[in-house]
């Protein structure tokens, strides 16, 4: 193995782990405990961001993401599931970010959201020739 592909192996390593210690213990808090609202006003997210978090967790959605996180985080950890966890984490790693831009302008946790997304998309992007043969083969005939 080359130089550079040990680089690269080494990058996506460093890169799963963080995004596992970022999804798994949210995704963990979400489905062992109910927000303090004190706590998302102290951070400056109040207003609609925080009557959009406590929809969520009035209707039971906040489960469903919680799920998610901690299954994809847990995911990320080895190698074998690695690129499956880093696409099913995408849509909520997108939510994320979108709903920092759309609902809270929260300047601190856009950024952070940010650099989550971007690290998300580069672990699938390592395997874009992968992808690229199974969704988009060529085919013979135009129908």
């Amino acid at each position: 193995m080359d130089i550079q592909r040990k680089i690269i192996v080494c990058i996506s390593y460093i890169f799963r782990a963080f995004l596992a210690y970022v999804y798994i213990p949210h995704g963990y808090e979400k489905l062992t405990t109910t927000i303090d609202p004190q706590e998302y006003i102290d951070f400056g997210l109040e207003g609609n961001f925080l009557d959009f978090y406590l929809i969520w967790e009035r209707t039971g959605f906040i489960w469903v993401i919680g799920a998610a996180q901690l299954i994809g985080g847990i995911f990320l950890l080895f190698r074998r599931t690695s690129l499956f966890g880093s696409i099913f984490l995408l849509p909520i790693s997108v939510g994320m970010f979108f709903s920092h831009v759309y609902i809270s302008h929260a300047m601190d946790f856009l950024y952070f959201d940010l650099i989550i997304l971007v690290l998300n998309l580069y672990l699938i992007m390592e395997h874009f020739k992968d992808l690229r043969k199974v969704f988009f083969k060529p085919q013979k005939y135009w129908i």
